[in-house]
């Protein structure tokens, strides 16, 4: 009678556990870690990636090769806008990559070998780790291997057959994902040198499959569209690949050829091996098997040494990986911050800026977008100089002229929220002239904001029907169109409302303008408009004009300010020291630690006012996140 079990273990025998491990950790590093939802937030800010559902839209997709995939791609990158659901469809399209790259390659699971199959997901990883979007490569790469597959499973024996197939199948690919049909291209030829073996074959593949690819391009398509089907192709010197960094399109390039080369590689030392092997006998080789099988019964144990030694290699493979991953930790922080900005979360923007720096090409936009929750959170004038300013930094509304979209969207909202509604919708047709006029959700939606709030109706509808046909956005954009048909005017819109209140109807272009008495006017335009008074508090705090300062404190009386902010306490304190004039303020008192701190200040400055560096040292850890340190250094939120 046979035993009932004879490995109890033997059902992780067929259990993929590497790629189970592998993949599970692939994804929840890519939720949790990367975020696609920056991928998502990306595209629109930096690149205007506007999606539309309906037939136009994927109709000029497909009036070109790769338009197909690009459009697949595209749509993917909609789904980034959830973050477990983006991370989902990437790590399915990386475990695609490898099962097919498997299939080609056909080593065995329990093999150590099988590690190398899992490069192209790697490789896709690291792509997603620099923050460019992964998905028009990778869906281009998994169409490629699967007609690849498709290919060796049901090609004809006899070879005209066969040679018709892969013309067919060249063609079809390449309108289908562009360039990417020369992976097709190469494993073919691969398979017709290795397994047929019909060397000649696999020669004349690889002379058909590009004059095939050349035909298409130059004879069917437009010449117009030339270039649009080398998007797959990383080597190309398109546009779209000059703006990606450099070990970005190294590393898709290394993707491009990956899984030829692991095929190329795989069958080489199948070749090797079977040469050095070919004078042993097959009696031998069976007298060996039986051997081994005497010698280690059970088979399944050589198996869980092996995926155990698969593990630990892709550990050790991943290591540098996550290395890389933290190279730009700052441009993940970036974004983060861009997102939650746009999103209006302020406690997560405050959160980010403390752990970024700003000595790069960011740091105005750090500055405006951390002012600015600040000041959505009610803490800008208590913890303004907590955080980093600098007074080469100092303009809060027009200092970020140039720089990146990101930088005209932030001020766009911020000249709408103060009620520069004509500059903000100046900002808006300026993000469009460097986009190419390409649509961009954000700033559609604000346009729209802009002409409501200016009376211009039927200019927002055509705004919001463009947007109604996102598909993240586009139920947004259908709802507020469904109001303006009950209420045209918004009158019930409490937003609406506020900026019809404090906007301006008349100013020039914004390069013109003074903050001093941009702000000023604003006021005078609506006295309660608390937005613009923080913010005019603020200029003359960063710019250390006292004096202008002093003469707006009676405002604090407008808004209910029970007591002075601790960075008006600040002021005071240092213009008091300087004018030796007392200032009145009523009610409200300067704060006891205040007091104890422009004591600490002054103790502190008079012994070591020789040497600012000593100075610096000694003041930064204790007072270098209050208005005390900046007016005197020019900088504040440090604290060493």
């Amino acid at each position: 009678m046979k035993p009932l079990m004879r490995n109890p273990l033997g059902w992780c025998k067929t259990l993929p556990v590497v790629s189970v491990l592998f993949f599970s950790a692939f994804y929840l590093f890519l939720w949790f870690y990367i975020g696609p939802q920056l991928y998502h937030h990306f595209e629109i800010s930096r690149r205007s990636l506007f999606f539309e559902t309906g037939w136009p839209f994927l109709r000029d997709y497909l009036s070109y090769p790769s338009g197909p995939s690009q459009y697949l791609a595209s749509f993917l990158t909609q789904l980034c806008y959830f973050p477990w659901l983006g991370a989902l469809c990437i790590t399915l399209i990386a475990w695609g990559i490898y099962r097919l790259t498997a299939s080609l390659s056909a080593i065995s699971k329990d093999s150590l070998w099988r590690v190398i199959c899992y490069m192209p997901a790697l490789l896709i990883l690291m792509v997603c780790g620099r923050y460019e979007n992964p998905l028009s490569m990778d869906v281009a790469v998994l169409i490629a291997a699967f007609f690849s597959v498709m290919y060796e499973k049901f090609s004809p024996r006899h070879v005209p057959a066969r040679v018709a197939l892969f013309l067919i199948i060249c063609g079809v690919l390449y309108y289908l994902a562009g360039s990417a049909a020369l992976i097709f291209v190469a494993l073919a030829a691969l398979y017709e040198f290795y397994h047929q073996p019909k060397p000649a074959l696999g020669v004349l593949y690889l002379l058909l499959g590009a004059a095939v690819c050349r035909l298409l391009d130059t004879g069917v398509f437009k010449p117009q569209t030339s270039e649009l089907s080398l998007y797959s192709n990383p080597f190309s010197r398109t546009v779209q690949n000059l703006e990606k960094e450099k070990w970005t399109r190294v590393l898709e390039v290394a993707l491009f050829v990956g899984i030829p080369f692991i095929i190329l590689l795989v069958n080489s030392g199948r070749w090797l091996a079977g040469t050095m092997t070919a004078a042993r006998t097959r009696a031998q080789r069976r007298r060996d098997k039986s051997v081994f099988k005497q010698r280690i019964p059970g088979r399944f144990y050589q198996g869980r040494l092996n995926w155990l030694l698969q593990v630990v290699l892709l550990a050790l493979i991943a290591v540098p990986g996550v290395w890389f991953f933290h190279k730009f930790d700052e441009l993940r922080k970036t974004l983060q911050m861009d997102y939650f900005d746009c999103r209006r979360m302020w406690p997560e923007v405050l959160a980010v800026i403390e752990t970024i720096p700003l000595d790069n090409d960011y740091g105005p936009f750090y500055i405006h977008a951390t002012n600015r929750a600040l000041y959505h959170t009610g803490r800008m004038g208590d913890e303004m100089f907590a955080y980093a300013q600098a007074y080469n930094m100092r303009d809060l509304v027009f200092g970020m002229r140039e720089g990146h979209n990101e930088i005209l969207m932030e001020r766009m909202e911020l000249c709408l929220e103060l009620g520069l509604v004509n500059v903000a919708e100046r900002i808006a047709y300026e993000f469009f002239r460097r986009t190419n006029d390409r649509p961009n959700p954000f700033v559609l939606k604000q346009l729209a904001l802009i002409y409501i709030t200016k009376g211009k109706i039927e200019t927002a509808r055509v705004y919001l029907r463009v947007l109604s046909r996102n598909l993240i956005y586009g139920s947004e954009a259908k709802d507020l169109l469904g109001r303006l048909e009950i209420d045209p005017l918004l009158e019930n819109d409490e937003y609406i409302q506020r900026l019809r209140s404090i906007m301006i109807t008349t100013d020039n272009a914004y390069v013109f303008y003074d903050e001093n008495d941009c702000l000023t006017r604003l006021l005078n335009r609506n006295k309660y408009n608390k937005m613009a008074f923080e913010y005019l508090m603020a200029h003359y705090l960063l710019t250390r004009q006292l004096d202008k300062f002093v003469e707006n404190l009676p405002r604090l009386d407008d808004f209910g300010y029970d007591s002075v902010p601790r960075h008006y306490q600040e002021a005071i304190l240092i213009y008091e020291s300087i004018t030796q004039k007392k200032i009145a303020l009523g009610d409200r008192r300067i704060g006891a630690e205040t007091l104890r701190q422009f004591e600490e200040f002054n103790s502190i400055g008079s012994k070591f006012e020789e040497d600012k560096k000593v100075l610096w040292q000694a003041l930064a850890p204790r007072l270098g996140r209050t208005y005390f340190f900046y007016f005197f250094f020019g900088l504040s939120g440090v604290t060493q």
